[in-house]
Parts: C-alpha cells; sequence; structure tokens
C-alpha cells in the first residue's frame, strides 16, 4: 500500500522524477538568472583582464625561412685525392639527420653568440616594453661577465656623452645606486667593467627615455630559442625543411634564422672537408716523415763520399787509374835514377882516380853534377900541369889533395842521392799499390752508393707524390659546398601573431561564463549538504511534501503565512496541505494527527508546524497544535506560553484531569488552538509513554480535524518515536543546507523499516535561487497561478532584484 502511494504520489509531483534525470536547458537558463549579477561581475572582470593583456603583452612576430637539403654523394674527389677521402668518408646526408642538425644546441649556441641574442634592450611604449634589436641607440660590454651570468640596468642617456645607470642586479644581488658615466669609457661597477658605447642608431628624441638593458645567461638564451625554432619538412616526400620562430622582434627573429642557415652551411662544409682537413694533416705528416728519411739519406751519401773521398765514382775511377800511371812513370824515372846513381858509385869505386867521371847520366841531384863537373874541371887542369910540368910540381900535389877530397865528398853525396831516391821508389810504389787497391774496390763502392741512390730517388719520387696530392686535396677542399641550398630566406609579416585579440577577448569572454559556473559546480561537487529538492530526492524515494523558501524580509518572523495573500511561502505551505492530503489517501472520520520532527535540532520544525497549522486554518479547518518537546517547549516559548502550568505534561501526569482545560483557542490570533507544553518534566520519555498521551489524542481526534504534534528531533531523543505510534503522518523537516547527504541512507533506512506512518520530507528554508525558474509562479504545475496584485508584483519584483 506504502508503495502504490508513493508512486501516485510521484505522479502528482508532476513527473519531476524524469527532469531530474535529464539534463535541461530550461534549468541551466535557470542558475544562469538566478547568479547572473555573478556572471556580469565575471565578464567585466576577466574582458577587462584580457584588455589589459593585450596592452600589456608584448607583440609577437612570425618568422619563416625554407631550405633545400641535396643529398649529395660524397667522396668524389678530385683525381686521386678521393684515395685518402674514401679513408675518412662520414657517409651521404638525409634530411631527418639534417632536421635534427638545425636543431641542435651546438649551432644555436654559435648563432646566439654571432648575433649577441643573450643581450636584451627595451624601451618603454605605454604599458609594455618594446623590443629594440635593430634599432637599440645603445651597446652595452660586460668584459668580466661570465657566459652563463645575468646582469640588469636601467640606462637613461642624458646628454650625447652622458648615461645615468641604476639598479643594476647580477643574481640574487640589487644595487640601487644611481650613478653617471661617459659613453665609450670602460667603468668599473660592483658586477664588474662596463662599456656603453652609442650605436648608429642614437638620436636626441632617446635622450631622457629609460632603456633596460639585459645580459642574459647565453646557455638559458640558446635553450630558449633552441625550444621556440620549429624546424618540419615543408612537405611529406621532399627534401624541403620549413623553419619558423615567434619573436618579440621580427629583424631578430629574421637574424637567427638566416644565421642559423648560415652556420648550418659552414658547419656543412667544415664537416664535409673533415675528409679534406685529416687527408691535409695525413700528408703533411708524411711529407715530414720521408722529408726526414731523404735528408738522412743525403747525409749517407755525403758522409760515406766523405769517408771514401768520393765525389763521382766513375772519375774517381778515371783519377786513380791516371795516378797509378803517373806513379808508375815517376817511379820508372826515380829508378832510373837510382840505378844511375848506384852505376856511377860503383863506377867511383871500381876506377882510379885519375879519370874522370861520366856526367848527365840522369841523376838530377844538381849538387852533385856541379861536383862531378867541378872535379873533372879539376882533373883536366891537373892533365895539362903535367904535362908541362912534372908530377911532383907542388901545383900538382895540390891539385890531387883538393881530387881525392872532391871523390870523396862526390861518393858521399851519392849515398845521399841513392838514400833518397830509394825512399821515393818506395813511396811510388806504396802509392801505386794503395791505387791498385782503390781501383779494386771501386766496384764494391758503386755497389753501396748505388743501393743508397736507389732509396733516395724512391723518396725523392713518394715526396714529390705526396707534394702533388697536397695541392689537390687542398683544391677541393676550396671548391666544398654546402649541401643546404636557401629556397626563401626568413621573412615574416610585420602583422603580430600574437597577442591575438579576437582570440584573446573571446577567451576572456568564455572564461567569464565558465569560471562562476565552474565554481558554482565545483561548489556542487564539494559541498555534501541537501540544498534542493532534486538533491533531496535524488537521495531518498521518500515523498517530498514541498519546499519552503527562505524570504529574508521574513527570517525573523515566527508567523509569515497570512489570508489571502499569494506570496511564495503562502502558496508553498498550500502545495503541502495539498500533498498532504494526497498521501492521507482519503481517510474521513475523526482527526488526522501529523507528526512534525526532524534530524537536526534548528531545522525548523517548529516555524513549520506553526505556520503549516494557520495555513490548514485558512481552509477552515478545526486545527490544534501541540509543543510535544517536553525538554525545551521552544513553540510555547514563541506563543509566551512556557510559563503555563496547565499543559501536556501536567495532563500527562493528572494534575489536570480535563482536555479543555489545557487548551488556548486562537493563540497568537489566528484560528488556532494551542496545548503548551507545561512545566518541563524530569522524566518527559515515561510521561509520553503513558496511557494518558494516546487518551489526550483521541480526545483531541474528536474535536478537530487536525492535530499537528511538535517533537523534538527523531533519533538524538526517544521521544519522536514514541509519538510517532500514535501519529497518522509524519512530516519530516530538512533545512537546506544542514542536513548531510551521507545521511539520506540512514532516512531510507528509517522509512524502509514501517515504524513511521506515511512519512514525508519537507524542505525548509530553500534558497530561492535554488528552486527553479517559475517556482510557485508561472503554472508549475501545482495549479496555483500569480494572479494580479500589488502584493504579488511587489514580492516579484523584489525577487528580481534579490537573485544571483
Amino acid at each position: 500500500m506504502k508503495k502504490n502511494k508513493l508512486e501516485d504520489f510521484d505522479l502528482l509531483d508532476f513527473e519531476e522524477k524524469d527532469a531530474q534525470d535529464n539534463f535541461s536547458f530550461a534549468e541551466m537558463f535557470s542558475v544562469l538568472r538566478r547568479n547572473w549579477k555573478w556572471f556580469i561581475l565575471s565578464l567585466v572582470i576577466c574582458l577587462l583582464a584580457g584588455y589589459l593583456y593585450i596592452r600589456t603583452t608584448p607583440k609577437t612576430y612570425r618568422s619563416s625561412a625554407t631550405v633545400l637539403i641535396k643529398d649529395d654523394k660524397q667522396g668524389s674527389g678530385v683525381g686521386d685525392a678521393s684515395v685518402f677521402q674514401d679513408i675518412f668518408q662520414l657517409g651521404t646526408s638525409n634530411v631527418e639527420n639534417e632536421i635534427g642538425f638545425f636543431k641542435s644546441k651546438r649551432l644555436m649556441y654559435e648563432v646566439a653568440k654571432q648575433l649577441r641574442l643573450d643581450y636584451s634592450y627595451k624601451i618603454k611604449d605605454g604599458l609594455k616594453e618594446r623590443e629594440m634589436f635593430t634599432s637599440t641607440p645603445l651597446r652595452a660590454v660586460f668584459p668580466d661577465a661570465l657566459p652563463e651570468q645575468s646582469i640588469s640596468l636601467k640606462a637613461v642617456i642624458t646628454d650625447e656623452r652622458r648615461v645615468d645607470i641604476s639598479n643594476i642586479v647580477s643574481g640574487s644581488r640589487e644595487l640601487p645606486e644611481k650613478r653617471t658615466i661617459t659613453i665609450g669609457d670602460t667603468v668599473s661597477t660592483p658586477v664588474g667593467r662596463m662599456v656603453l658605447n652609442t650605436t648608429s642608431l642614437f638620436s636626441p628624441e632617446y635622450i631622457g627615455k629609460p632603456i633596460s638593458i639585459q645580459k642574459n645567461n647565453l646557455d638559458a638564451v640558446t635553450n630558449g630559442y633552441q625550444s621556440n625554432v620549429q624546424v618540419e619538412l615543408a612537405a611529406k616526400q621532399s627534401s624541403l625543411i620549413k623553419m619558423t620562430l615567434e619573436d618579440e622582434s621580427l629583424n631578430r627573429a629574421n637574424s637567427v634564422l638566416n644565421t642559423l642557415i648560415e652556420v648550418y652551411k659552414a658547419d656543412a662544409i667544415d664537416d664535409k672537408n673533415q675528409v679534406g682537413v685529416y687527408t691535409d694533416k695525413f700528408i703533411k705528416e708524411r711529407l715530414e716523415i720521408i722529408g726526414a728519411e731523404l735528408s738522412g739519406i743525403d747525409e749517407r751519401i755525403e758522409a760515406y763520399k766523405k769517408k771514401n773521398r768520393l765525389t763521382d765514382i766513375g772519375s774517381v775511377s778515371s783519377v786513380f787509374l791516371e795516378t797509378t800511371s803517373q806513379l808508375e812513370s815517376m817511379s820508372l824515372g826515380v829508378e832510373n835514377q837510382l840505378n844511375m846513381a848506384q852505376y856511377l858509385k860503383t863506377h867511383l869505386q871500381e876506377h882510379q882516380s885519375g879519370e874522370l867521371i861520366p856526367a848527365s847520366i840522369g841523376i838530377q841531384d844538381a849538387g852533385i853534377q856541379a861536383q862531378i863537373t867541378e872535379y873533372n874541371n879539376a882533373l883536366i887542369k891537373r892533365n895539362k900541369l903535367i904535362e908541362n910540368s912534372s908530377v911532383t910540381n907542388p901545383v900538382v900535389e895540390d891539385i890531387n889533395v883538393s881530387l881525392g877530397a872532391m871523390r870523396l865528398s862526390i861518393l858521399k853525396a851519392l849515398d845521399n842521392v841513392i838514400a833518397g831516391l830509394s825512399i821515393q821508389v818506395k813511396n811510388m810504389q806504396e802509392k801505386q799499390s794503395e791505387n791498385i787497391r782503390k781501383i779494386e774496390s771501386i766496384p764494391t763502392q758503386q755497389r753501396l752508393v748505388t743501393s743508397i741512390e736507389r732509396d733516395q730517388k724512391i723518396k725523392q719520387e713518394l715526396y714529390l707524390f705526396l707534394l702533388n696530392k697536397k695541392e689537390e686535396n687542398e683544391l677541393q677542399v676550396s671548391i666544398t659546398q654546402s649541401n643546404c641550398r636557401i629556397v626563401d630566406p626568413a621573412n615574416g609579416s610585420s602583422l603580430p601573431v600574437a597577442p591575438k585579440k579576437l582570440q584573446v577577448m573571446m577567451i576572456s569572454f568564455l572564461l567569464g561564463l565558465v569560471l562562476p559556473a565552474g565554481v558554482l559546480y565545483a561548489g556542487s561537487l564539494f559541498n555534501t549538504n541537501v540544498y534542493t529538492k532534486k538533491e533531496l530526492k535524488k537521495g531518498v524515494n521518500i515523498p517530498v511534501l514541498g519546499e519552503i523558501p527562505f524570504e529574508k524580509e521574513e527570517h525573523d518572523k515566527d508567523i509569515v503565512v497570512k489570508e489571502g495573500d499569494r506570496g511564495s511561502v503562502n502558496e508553498a505551505f498550500k502545495i503541502i496541505q495539498d500533498n498532504l492530503e494526497f498521501l492521507k489517501g482519503g481517510k474521513e472520520g475523526s482527526g488526522y494527527v501529523i507528526q512534525v520532527t526532524s534530524s537536526n535540532p534548528n531545522s525548523g520544525k517548529t516555524f513549520i508546524t506553526l505556520n503549516l497549522a494557520i495555513s490548514m486554518a485558512f481552509t477552515d479547518a478545526k486545527v490544534v497544535v501541540l509543543d510535544l518537546d517536553l525538554r525545551k517547549g521552544g513553540l510555547s516559548r514563541q506563543l509566551d506560553l512556557q510559563g503555563d502550568k496547565k499543559g501536556i505534561s501536567a495532563y500527562l501526569v493528572g494534575k489536570v484531569p480535563e482536555v479543555e482545560e489545557i487548551i488556548h483557542e486562537g493563540v497568537a490570533g489566528q484560528k488556532i488552538d494551542f496545548i503548551p507544553a507545561g512545566p518541563l518534566p524530569p522524566n518527559p520519555a515515561e510521561l509520553l509513554r503513558s496511557g494518558r498521551l494516546e487518551a489526550l489524542l483521541n480526545r483531541l481526534r474528536e474535536k478537530y480535524d487536525i492535530i499537528l504534534l511538535d517533537n523534538p528531533p527523531y533519533g538524538l531523543i526517544v521521544d519522536a518515536a514514541i509519538c510517532s505510534k500514535l501519529s497518522d503522518q509524519m512530516i519530516y523537516v530538512i533545512r537546506s543546507g544542514q542536513y548531510d547527504k551521507r545521511m539520506l541512507p540512514e532516512l531510507q533506512e528509517l522509512y524502509d523499516s514501517g515504524k513511521i506512518n506515511n512519512m514525508g520530507l519537507l524542505l525548509n528554508a530553500v534558497d530561492d535561487r535554488n528552486l527553479g525558474y517559475g517556482y510557485y509562479g508561472y503554472g508549475y504545475g501545482y495549479g496555483y497561478g500569480y494572479g494580479s496584485g500589488s502584493d504579488y508584483e511587489k514580492s516579484k519584483k523584489r525577487r528580481l532584484f534579490r537573485r544571483r
């Protein structure tokens, strides 16, 4: 029976269950409408941020270049130089590999050094700084700075000769001191020496304008450009490579790409020339070795010839033969003289002194010839004297003495001549023998010299060959070309590619919508409390009687319903009455007991009980409200009846015998009756279990159509559970934003247990932003429609400006 009622109730609830499971554009629009102020504020902030981003972000330009990679086949050197290139061949070019070379850090590092990309010069241009790559009026040099060192400063040109510098920063060191330096002078600063020079672009318009100068880490700059340069194939299966770079300066982007191409070409040529370089090195080493060997051979020949006193083997042989012949002839002459001297001596010894001595017989000693001539003349003179006188002539005798002495002198001279000639003959014979030995040794010397000269000739030919190859290799190196051909040099449009104004503003607009929507959605994900009827119905399968909107204007009032009022709160209580009537199932007869409770204190159950009773009384139903919170008596306190001694507690303990004595009719100026809690007892649970509570309710059923029981929270204490057994209906109040969704399964378990009669949930204090578009108006399906009326119009206007 309970299940059928629940299904019927879901149908009465205007088929809302199906709408919960499907996305609704109307619901989305309702969320936007309820929070329109936040969306407008977010849009204004995001669009303003987008505008400021456009105004403050430096413009970025795109440059691109295209090159053709020629797949050259290396190793075809000029002439015989290819013999050496084959040794050091490096392989053919590959387009994919060349793309990797273009992206390499080594090439980009060389580009950064050549273009001094680690130096940056910026000047204020509105809200942003403009990069001056080729238009800077100043150039800074830090001779002592390391490549990895970062330095920044502000420079203001005061006149054509002086510059004010300040805010010098190096790493973590900041030096705010200001000083004036002369352009072109080397000055010492805390970060090292510095020189500022003007460029050809200097003009008076730059005087007084601050210029930001930065010297950045060269390695970091290289890494930045290496990652920013995009290198890719211009088309599949082609050898065209397209390079793209985006930079704040179009001129710098063009220069980087063009220089990168030139560095690549030079590197490619150097790579190809490595063969030539290695070949040249090899040839030079061989030339040095062979040159040294040739010098050694020349020295060996020189030493051998010096040792053997040789110049030319043929001429030496002729000289030796001629010398030997001359020695033989001279030896014969000397031997002849020796023989004649010996003959003459023998002749002198064998003949008497009275005979003449032979003259001109081949003895070439002039002294002997003179002595012989003198001896012969003296002898002739003696003989003539003897012919004219006698032998005893004193003159003859004196001549004889002289002749005898002269004869002895000639013999002695001949002995000397014979000894000298004998020595000459011996020496000549020795020389002659030596010449004969040399002549006999000439073939051996000729063989040794020929062997050495053969080695010399081989080395000379190899030396000349290497000299020839060296010239050929140098010619090959000088005509080597790169495998890269420029198709389109670096060029780019003067229109910036970033920031894209339209795109930035569109993104800002979308962010202005997405951010608040995201915040709302994230809030719904992270908030575990129940806020809406939709969340409540999604968590449990228990009838939901309705929602009571939270009205800020009425939040401090105990009674908010008014007879004849068409406001949202009145309409909400009317809907709850209709749903209660439906759950009642057409039950007729005695009064209907409705218990009002909750899980948490401050859920508003007392507020609901009182206003629901008043709303029911507007339908001419007889309604009585019982304050069964015997522990606090909150409703009695609100109605200023807490101190009344004639209350429920007094009736339950028997101090008041009749029910009529504890009933207060027409309380708070309304058409309802009220029974206060009375004095707070020490044992409320025991009093509630007594039979007098049931008797009280039975007596009230006879007098009233509706009996509303204001109970304490269910589950915290047993009071509400005791009363539920005597009730026909339970209204379980849940305050929006205070009930944890994780407790809903326990609530479902309580409902499924069957311990509660006709349990229905009521969501209280629902923010009107969570009620949904058209709730309690424009025929949401409850059968109610706001008519025209001043109260309704005023309420509608108030809500329009209050919702977010």
